[in-house]
């Protein structure tokens, strides 16, 4: 019997063949696109996107299905998700239209928070559109808040009820200020949506699309760790979830043609094997493609002309998933933690985590009301202007960079100190402190009035001064 092995990688394409005669049983090792792991914020990373799904089968009797088109369809790994104020999230992993992963939800608007991940796409092998096998895709990892980690992608299905059914649901979105929800993966059943945080906290991961093994055998895997790694067709890094911010490996997949005939002929003494067979009309060799005979009045495959793939864009990918079944997403006040500058600084490492956690200790313990409110009116639409001018980077958005940077360590350094933090007062961050908070204090005389309301999630955490 002659054996065909065919290997297809992640090209954003479908792969078609029709089964050539003779093929009896085909063997599957399958991969699904991992999940994208969830964007960070200065509480903490987001969480890592699941593996994808392994699936294998032997023997899967085909022999009715000779004359059809095989479709073979490899699952992308998602997108890792961002940080920022309403960061997008992770673009989804892709499979044949129906089969693909879900996009990450987004990020609160008012900076900063993480988004989530991109679900993976599911590695399908279908038959005439009938579905013979299918490695889930894994699913994604939540974005961070200030308050909390994103967890990660679960490994196991919860089926989704949106249409259709094999999609993985879009990951839910914060409208405030905390983490977008994971994406699901693709797959038999795609998977669920996690839930985005409530206020500015994490999100929770996404839910793994479910196989179909054709009486084989399925490993869900482990946490980022997938299935089949010691398989020898297994390849280093495929279907690996995704860390914190990353994508998450795409799939693989081998099927394995078992063929009961082979023609020979032999030359000078040497058996050579017969692939192909033409004849001439009109002058024009034509190709055929079978060759059989009949036994007992029974007609058997007497050779074939092998198994050609061709590779076609239609119908491939999703442009994002189906709808988010998922909760939460609302809360917080407006970005950041309370720290609003400190924790862009942080989250693009120009201020420690150290300095972060005493400056926002002092905030709670000694800044009142007033003063917090005028900060916050004027430092939410600033983190804006400095997300974008860090993209720009000409000359006057690098020298406010810069700057900003500088007053705000100064003023990390002198506070230090007044937590018994540092050995010695810093004058610079004296005259930070001066200014920075007096103006602070009369923004906030002129605005509370007007927008405290706004900022009432982050005054039942970070207001232990009533003044």
């Amino acid at each position: 019997m002659a054996t065909v092995v065919k290997t297809f990688n992640y090209t954003g394409t479908l792969n078609q063949a029709e089964i050539p005669a003779g093929t009896t049983t085909i063997d599957v090792h399958l991969w699904g696109g991992a999940g994208g792991g969830g964007g960070s914020d200065a509480g903490g990373p987001g969480g890592t996107g699941a593996a994808g799904h392994y699936v294998t089968a032997t023997g899967i009797d085909i022999t009715s299905h000779v004359g059809k088109t095989m479709t073979v369809s490899v699952g992308g790994g998602g997108a890792g998700g961002s940080s920022g104020g309403g960061a997008a999230g992770g673009t989804n992993g892709k499979s044949i239209a129906g089969y693909s992963g879900g996009e990450g939800g987004n990020a609160g608007p008012n900076p900063y928070s993480g988004s989530g991940g991109g679900g993976g796409g599911a590695t399908v092998v279908l038959i005439n559109g009938q579905q013979i096998a299918v490695a889930g895709g894994g699913g994604s990892g939540a974005g961070a808040g200030a308050h909390s980690n994103g967890t990660a992608g679960v490994n196991t299905n919860t089926a989704t009820s949106a249409s259709p059914g094999t999609l993985g649901e879009n990951g839910k979105d914060h409208t405030g200020d905390g983490g977008g929800a994971g994406a699901g993966g693709g797959g038999t059943n795609g998977g669920t949506s996690g839930d985005a945080g409530a206020g500015d906290n994490g999100g929770t991961g996404g839910r793994s699309g479910s196989n179909t093994a054709a009486g084989g055998t399925e490993d869900n895997g482990s946490g980022v760790t997938p299935g089949g790694t010691g398989v020898s067709y297994y390849s280093s890094g495929v279907a690996l979830g995704g860390q914190p911010s990353s994508s998450g490996g795409n799939g693989k997949a081998v099927v394995i043609f078992n063929i009961g005939v082979q023609a020979n002929y032999k030359v000078s003494g040497e058996w050579k094997s017969m692939n192909d067979i033409y004849y001439k009309v009109s002058g024009v060799w034509k190709k055929v493609t079978a060759g059989y005979y009949k036994v007992g009045g029974v007609w058997k495959a007497l050779f074939n002309s092998g198994i050609t793939f061709t590779e076609t864009a239609a119908g491939f990918g999703d442009a994002q998933g189906g709808s988010s079944s998922g909760g939460g997403g609302t809360g917080g006040g407006g970005g950041g933690g309370g720290r609003v500058i400190c924790t862009w600084l942080n989250l693009n490492d120009m201020f420690s985590n150290e300095d972060l956690k005493i400056d926002t200790e002092f905030s709670v313990k000694y800044l009142g009301t007033t003063l917090k409110i005028g900060y916050w009116f004027w430092a939410v639409p600033f983190v804006r202007y400095l997300y974008r001018a860090q993209k720009r980077q000409n000359s006057w958005d690098r020298f406010v960079i810069e700057s900003t940077r500088l007053f705000a360590q100064a003023r990390a350094n002198e506070i230090a100190y007044k937590m018994g933090k540092r050995a010695r007062s810093d004058w610079k961050g004296k005259l930070a402190r001066v200014f920075g908070e007096g103006f602070c204090w009369t923004v906030g005389v002129f605005v509370r009035p007007f927008v405290e309301k706004k900022f009432s999630e982050w005054l039942k955490i970070y207001n232990n001064n009533l003044s």
